[in-house]
């Protein structure tokens, strides 16, 4: 009699369609918590903006939220909509797995894969990352299915050696783009979470329901990044020149130095190029005039030799190189820190050394090419931490309060431009807790370079409100040379290199779902439709 009203209980929609928004909930807290390095085990539920410990009818899918008429009953500030939808879909999901599938084995794992998915779509759509957690869930729920299939219960629809090639094209497509990207754009394509995605759900997908995923998941990115995108383009120039009147506005005392100077004029020539062709001719005879008349530190020489080869000026960058070479005065550390700063379109120390040494070779410059070949492999910059433990025990020895912040800054943008969302939520709070707020330069270099870092990957907002506390800090005073090349270097992003950024994520986990669903009948369906087209 048990055992009956025990597969009653579980042959009814409804129940799953409870569990579903019950198990939302839970969903809610790893999409919160994990991107922002917490537990999603202790503590119990709180609000996120005023800490109050949320009851258990404060806590009921869907329904406390309508009766709380969206707000924390403590601080009465509102409870984002995002949360009820979550629940629903949750729900929704989970019921309509139970009418595809029924009552089976086959049911627990299309459940677990789907919630897994949700989170990587929330997430990823939030923060343009996939949590390594996540992804390693996603592989666990993979090969789980696999051994099921192999051993238990048959469900998947191919064999163990068409899962391996399966995992293989999943993995391999996304890495051929991204390095594709990378030699075209000069930035990564394609994060490595999105590679494990494909690749840990191709396991169970196959090769030729992988290839249908990423195909139905382009097709989704397409569709929902076209206006967007062209939205984007007609607000470039507008944005971009609301950034320069920000910048002119500033006092600079330090741009009277003359390699100052010359540093500022190489870059706002390259933003200029593409933006405003008086500007443009305005601003390269000022600079040519004040590199005829002076002579610049061999560093300022080598960073505008990549600006004008940015603009394709070939002439002027190569005499800046023969400037650096006659004169012998670089050394390995102003060349290692040159090649490690962010130069706009070739903002890698690797693409950076690379021009450089191209250069070199083909014009017969001895000296630094010498000198190129005694820093060849060392990349001294590029050695990162990936503990926020060391790294803080590490910046606790440097005395010096300038260099303290240079490491913690590097580290930040390591995090930043890597997907380490938490890691670098921790960097952002180490380093507002290492600046005395009354050091006006370090302030600066921190919301300068912080505002750089984050519009260089997309968080906008979050971009926007630390050049807000710049602009406040910067107000009734003076700005720094740096944190004032930081802001053009914002507006040479905006106009030049910005592309509208993909998180390609949440449509990649869609298609990984309808391919495992209905990816055979989709297949068939278009084979049957382009036959009667070509009759």
């Amino acid at each position: 009699m048990s055992t009956e009203a025990f597969k009653i209980f579980f042959s009814a929609w409804y129940i799953y369609l409870i569990f579903g928004m019950i198990f939302g909930s839970f969903l809610n807290v790893v999409i919160y918590r994990v991107p922002n390095g917490l537990s999603i085990v202790s503590p119990p539920s709180s609000c996120p903006k005023c800490g109050h410990m949320i009851k258990w009818y404060e806590n009921i899918p869907v329904f406390s939220w309508i009766f709380l008429r969206a707000k924390c009953s403590s601080c009465g500030l509102p409870i984002s909509f995002e949360y009820p939808l979550v629940e629903l879909v949750s729900g929704a999901v989970t019921a309509g797995l139970f009418f595809y599938a029924g009552p089976s084995y086959e049911l627990i794992f299309y459940i677990a894969l789907a919630y897994t998915l949700l989170c990587i779509m929330m997430i990823d759509f939030k923060t343009y990352s996939i949590p390594h957690g996540l992804n390693i869930t996603l592989l666990t729920i993979s090969v789980m299915a696999i051994l099921t299939d192999l051993f238990a219960y048959e469900f998947l629809p191919v064999d163990l050696a068409g899962s391996m090639l399966g995992g293989l094209t999943g993995f391999g497509i996304l890495y051929a783009i991204q390095k594709i990207g990378k030699i075209i754009y000069q930035q990564e394509a394609m994060g490595m979470g999105d590679l494990f995605l494909l690749g840990s759900a191709g396991l169970m997908l196959g090769p030729k329901l992988t290839l249908t995923a990423f195909m139905i998941g382009s097709l989704l990115a397409v569709i929902s990044y076209a206006v967007p995108s062209v939205m984007n383009l007609m607000n470039r120039k507008k944005e971009t020149y609301r950034l320069i009147r920000i910048a002119d506005k500033m006092n600079c005392p330090e741009i009277k130095n003359i390699d100052n100077n010359a540093d500022l004029l190489g870059l706002k020539l390259e933003l200029f190029h593409n933006l405003d062709e008086e500007m443009f001719g305005k601003t390269k005879n000022e600079l040519l005039e004040l590199l005829k008349d002076q002579e610049t530190a061999p560093e300022v020489c080598l960073r505008l030799f990549f600006r004008f080869a940015a603009i394709d000026d070939n002439i002027n960058a190569l005499e800046m190189l023969k400037k650096i070479d006659t004169s012998g005065n670089l050394n390995k550390q102003m060349l290692n820190k040159v090649l490690s700063e962010d130069l706009i379109g070739y903002d890698s120390y690797i693409d950076n050394s690379k021009l450089l040494e191209k250069y070199t070779k083909e014009n017969s410059l001895k000296k630094l090419s010498a000198l190129l070949c005694e820093t060849a492999g060392s990349e001294e910059s590029e050695k990162m931490l990936d503990s926020v433990a060391e790294i803080r025990s590490e910046s606790d020895k440097i005395n010096n309060a300038a260099d303290r912040l240079d490491f913690l800054l590097r580290h930040n943008r390591h995090f930043q431009f890597n997907g380490y969302t938490s890691e670098q939520k921790h960097m952002i709070e180490m380093i507002e807790k290492a600046i005395d707020p009354a050091e006006a330069d370090l302030m600066q270099k921190y919301l300068s370079d912080t505002a750089l870092v984050y519009y260089k990957d997309f968080f906008f907002n979050e971009s926007e409100v630390t050049l807000g506390r710049l602009i406040n800090n910067v107000e009734n005073g003076s700005v720094s040379c740096g944190a004032l090349k930081n802001i053009y270097n914002i507006a040479l992003f905006r106009l030049v290199f910005f592309k509208q950024r993909l998180a390609f994520g949440p449509f990649l986990s869609a298609g990984i779902m309808i391919s495992l669903l209905w990816g055979d009948k989709i297949i068939s369906s278009y084979a049957v439709f382009l036959e009667r087209m070509l009759k």
